[in-house]
């Protein structure tokens, strides 16, 4: 993860200060190799412009993959970019956007989709197997006997954490809590008087 999360920041001092993410990837079009830009392969010309490995959809580097996870499905990778990171739906975003890059979490580990989603819920325990697109999604607890998710943060060190330090529907069953009582990925703060997030 921890050379995953340095490809990301490479790209994003090359292009501008702005992060990766499906926006800047050219959705719907091509990449080139000529293939249509999907959730599976928007990677694909970013890793081979880093990593030299080509075709990671079809061929994933080992980068790509935790070596502790003994089932690989047909997926890309096992780390999930932050969702706000991902596909906010406001276009690319730089990250300068977020004002603390050791508290804003980067990726995130999960069982096989490219972004992680705060608000999908695992109820399946550690991970969700199959190709359910929105467990997958989830944090995937894979280490320290299930209980640690190692997540990779905007200033570029990694931690594993404990599920009550991630926000996501797992940790937090309640929408309320999972946003303003953890916002280690939250692009806002916490605004104490009202127990609001403020935007950017």
């Amino acid at each position: 993860m921890k050379q995953l999360s340095l490809v990301y920041l490479f790209y994003c001092n090359d292009y501008e200060d702005y992060l990766p993410c499906l926006n800047n990837l050219n959705p719907g079009g091509t990449n080139s190799y000529g293939q249509t830009i999907t959730a599976k392969n928007w990677l694909d010309d970013l890793v081979a412009q880093y990593l030299g490995n080509k075709q990671a959809s079809v061929n994933p580097s080992k980068v790509l993959r935790c070596p502790d996870e003994m089932t690989q499905e047909d997926i890309t990778t096992n780390y999930g970019l932050n969702y706000l990171i991902a596909s906010n739906g406001n276009g690319s975003l730089k990250i300068t956007t977020f004002p603390n890059h050791a508290q804003t979490s980067m990726l995130v580990e999960n069982y096989g989709h490219l972004c992680y989603y705060c608000f999908t819920q695992n109820t399946t325990g550690m991970h969700a197997t199959g190709s359910a697109y929105a467990t997958n999604r989830a944090p995937f607890f894979r280490h320290k006997k299930c209980t640690r998710c190692v997540t990779a943060f905007l200033d570029g060190h990694c931690e594993q954490l404990e599920k009550k330090r991630i926000p996501c529907m797992e940790s937090y069953p309640e929408t309320e809590e999972a946003i303003l009582r953890n916002t280690w990925f939250n692009m806002g703060k916490v605004v104490e008087t009202t127990l609001t997030i403020e935007g950017l």
